[in-house]
């Protein structure tokens, strides 16, 4: 089988030659710069570091990692990357390794070592601390505010870290026809030279935007104090999103397996609300956006949503869900047992074959290969896995984990 054909059999529930293994086709199952060059270093190839997130700082896996460990997907971004002498510049890691930026992202290293990053309309949305990881969002358009605006402009809310883009949305495809039918040209043409399955990142959260523009604290209490300017909020990201993946989707629909939004809805512990509230406030507009795509192509819709979420799932899949990621376990109620009986008929899980936040980071190269099996045994019956560790795999995480990560799930994935 292909390796397209491979995903679209899990998609559909199928059991395929061997379980599919994905690395990096969206932000959050991929691997940090910092780990890449570790990687660089381990096997002696020669590939250029390119960081793409700036915010979580991600690489894109590329080509001899996609081979080596027998990835099957792809996010449709690295159609966009362009020529590396023209369309990226030099950048240097917290860990002193060096690394290409797009040359449209303004990051400055400024006082006490300190990286800022910029906007294209100049506001300062994003601070890296000397040594930190990961950039922190530091401006939030209307966290000075009491209560919701009446008028919502997105000139004036669009200013937030997470606002600043990652390929290929640098590409103004909204309002540019020019861009936009470059943007197809490349969707299409990506599409002709490889078997992967293409996944392309839209994200439009309605959760998490609130708390991008408002502080993830006054989001929460205005859903309690300020239900209508709350609804206000979500019907006006409704239309844009709406607006957007029109555009998106228009000619390249048929080119894309995999259409991937994010909203993180739960903690450590549980949700971040009643369930049932999740369900009356935000099921709608998910349902909005998820049922465009189903409408409108053979894509399925893909989730990313972290923390301890199970009692929300129900009001996902009603709402048109397909593909659930990262599958948190480490969270509670979210055994992964319990998640395939109950959820698999249902879903996919794309995700959830090891845990990141335990053995993959402080545990030995036999105990990673021992999860990833037991997993795989959980999740992989009838079909609906794609094989995925639970979010990226990060700067600290030692080189032979890696590589018994993905040899396990190879090894291990035949049915």
């Amino acid at each position: 089988m292909t390796s397209r054909e491979r995903i679209l059999a899990a998609l559909n529930h199928k059991e395929a030659d061997r379980i599919p293994i994905d690395c990096g086709s969206m932000r959050s199952t991929g691997l940090s710069a910092i780990a890449f060059n570790k990687l660089k270093q381990e096997l002696h190839f020669d590939a250029p570091c390119l960081l793409y997130d700036f915010q979580q700082q991600l690489a894109y896996t590329g080509d001899f990692l996609r081979e080596r460990f027998h990835v099957d997907s792809m996010d449709i971004g690295e159609a966009f990357i362009g020529d590396i002498r023209t369309d990226w510049k030099p950048w240097v890691l917290p860990d002193g390794s060096e690394c290409f930026i797009p040359r449209y992202m303004d990051a400055r290293r400024e006082e006490n070592d300190t990286v800022y990053l910029y906007d294209s309309a100049g506001y300062r949305v994003g601070k890296q601390p000397k040594g930190s990881l990961y950039t922190d969002q530091i401006y939030f358009p209307y966290g000075d505010l009491e209560e919701i605006p009446q008028e919502l402009k997105e000139e004036e809310y669009g200013h937030t870290m997470w606002d600043v883009p990652c390929l290929p949305f640098n590409l103004d495809i909204v309002h540019s026809e020019e861009d936009y039918q470059k943007f197809v040209a490349t969707v299409k043409e990506f599409r002709k030279k490889t078997d992967k399955a293409l996944m392309i990142s839209i994200g439009h959260s309605f959760l998490e935007f609130g708390g991008y523009i408002r502080t993830p604290i006054n989001f929460l209490c205005d859903i309690y104090e300020d239900r209508e300017g709350v609804e206000r909020l979500l019907n006006t990201l409704e239309e844009r999103y709406l607006s957007k993946l029109e555009r998106i989707m228009k000619d390249v629909a048929d080119d894309i397996d995999i259409v991937q939004f994010g909203d993180d809805l739960g903690t450590q512990k549980g949700p971040w609300m009643n369930p049932d509230l999740i369900k009356e406030l935000f099921a709608p507009h998910y349902k909005a956006l998820w049922d465009y795509v189903h409408r409108t192509s053979k894509a399925k819709v893909f989730l990313h949503c972290c923390g301890s979420i199970a009692p929300v799932i129900p009001h996902l899949i009603d709402a048109g869900l397909d593909i659930l990621n990262p599958v948190q376990t480490t969270a509670d109620n979210m055994d992964p047992v319990m998640l395939k009986r109950e959820f698999g008929k249902d879903l996919v899980f794309w995700g959830g074959g090891c845990e990141a936040q335990g053995i993959l980071t402080t545990g030995t190269p036999d105990q990673v290969k021992e999860q990833v099996k037991e997993r795989m045994e959980i999740f992989a019956k009838d079909g609906g896995f794609v094989f995925n560790q639970i979010h990226n795999i990060l700067a600290n995480v030692p080189v032979e984990n890696i590589l018994a990560l993905y040899d396990a799930a190879y090894e291990w994935g035949a049915y």
